[in-house]
């Protein structure tokens, strides 16, 4: 039994017994599968995480990247599928590459000095990006969006900030790890925004 069949099931029980209208019935539904999707592939890239010793390191790439989706938006595989596929192939190669290189904390701060430069300007320019399932017209939604996406993005660099401030401070390499964990979450989230990000991610669907 899928997804879709599980959250049918559930929001129709739930309708008969609190006796509820058909548009409320649908939102719920949503919510279920949304909620029973998320929490798989989050079990996904931390079971295929940890089987590569990277699962914190996947994690918060995982994470990095979904947080600042719900505010920014942008380009979707064509399946909860495939979707989960391409989460798991992001995080946790990345993650991966990351823990088994050397890292210089120079080049982590030059490099995310130029990353969040560019996601700055990405994001004021092209945030939220909305599907043709999930258009968003209304003016103040977008502008709300747009700030929520910006705000995301500055929590993420101080944490940057105080991570490389504690490496420096304790000499331990995990904290550029996991910053760098946070850029490549941030990195690809940003691309996904672009016409260059769609176009890989319909080929990466495609694939699929």
């Amino acid at each position: 039994m899928n997804l879709e069949v599980i959250s049918k099931n559930i929001s129709n029980k739930l309708k008969r017994e609190l006796n509820l209208d058909e548009d409320t019935r649908s939102i719920i539904e949503y919510g279920i599968f949304a909620f029973f999707h998320m929490l798989i592939s989050i079990l996904l890239v931390a079971v295929t995480g940890a089987i590569f010793n990277v699962m914190i390191e996947a994690l918060i790439i995982s994470f990095s990247g979904a947080i600042l989706r719900k505010f920014s938006g942008g380009a979707h595989a064509s399946t909860p599928t495939n979707c989960a596929i391409v989460g798991v192939l992001i995080s946790v190669i990345p993650a991966y590459i990351v823990k088994n290189i050397s890292l210089n904390s120079n080049y982590i701060i030059f490099i995310g000095i130029l990353i969040y430069f560019i996601s700055f300007i990405l994001i004021y320019k092209l945030a939220p990006v909305d599907s043709p399932n999930k258009p968003i017209k209304k003016e103040e939604k977008i502008k709300r969006l747009k700030r929520g996406s910006i705000i995301i993005l500055s929590i993420y660099m101080i944490f940057v900030i105080i991570n490389i401030s504690i490496y420096y401070v304790n000499n331990n390499n995990l904290s550029l790890v996991y910053s760098t964990g946070i850029y490549i979450g941030t990195l690809w989230q940003v691309f996904t925004l672009t016409k260059y990000g769609h176009i890989i991610v319909d080929k990466i669907d495609s694939f699929l």
